[in-house]
C-alpha cells in the first residue's frame, strides 16, 4: 500500500512539476522568410530574400502587422489553411515568390507571383 501511494504521489509531484512548462509555451512563435526569384537588370540577375520574425499570444517580434497575422492564424488554425482573399485580381505575370515558416509551423509554398501571395496569405507576409 505504501508503495502505491509514493507512485501515485510521484506522478502527482510530475504532473505539477510539468504545468508551468505548459503555461510557459502557450505563445508560438515564427520565423517567415519570402524568397523572390530571379530579377534581371540589364546583364545583372538578382533575387531577393527578406524575414521577419512574428510571435502570437501575445502579438510581437518585428513583424509590422503582427497583431493583424496572428489574428488571421488563429482564426484558420495554421498558415498553411489561411486563405485571406479568394476574389483577389492578380495579373498573370509569372514571377514566382516562395514562402517558408519555420518554429511552431513548418510550411513552404511557392506562389505564381507577390500579388497571388497577398491575396492568399493577407498579412502574414505583408513585411
Amino acid at each position: 500500500m505504501a508503495t502505491a501511494l509514493s507512485c501515485a504521489a510521484a506522478v502527482a509531484l510530475a504532473v505539477s512539476a510539468a504545468a508551468p512548462a505548459t503555461a510557459d509555451e502557450r505563445g508560438a512563435a515564427y520565423m517567415l522568410e519570402v524568397f523572390g526569384g530571379v530579377e534581371k537588370h540589364g546583364d545583372t540577375a538578382t533575387s531577393w530574400a527578406r524575414g521577419a520574425t512574428l510571435e502570437c499570444d501575445p502579438a510581437g517580434g518585428d513583424h509590422p502587422r503582427a497583431a493583424q497575422a496572428c489574428d488571421l492564424i488563429a482564426e484558420h488554425g495554421d498558415i498553411a489553411s489561411v486563405t485571406a482573399n479568394t476574389d483577389g485580381v492578380c495579373t498573370m505575370e509569372y514571377r514566382p515568390v516562395t514562402v517558408r515558416v519555420t518554429g511552431a509551423e513548418d510550411y513552404e509554398e511557392t506562389f505564381g507571383n507577390a500579388c497571388q501571395l497577398a491575396n492568399a496569405k493577407g498579412m502574414i507576409f505583408d513585411f
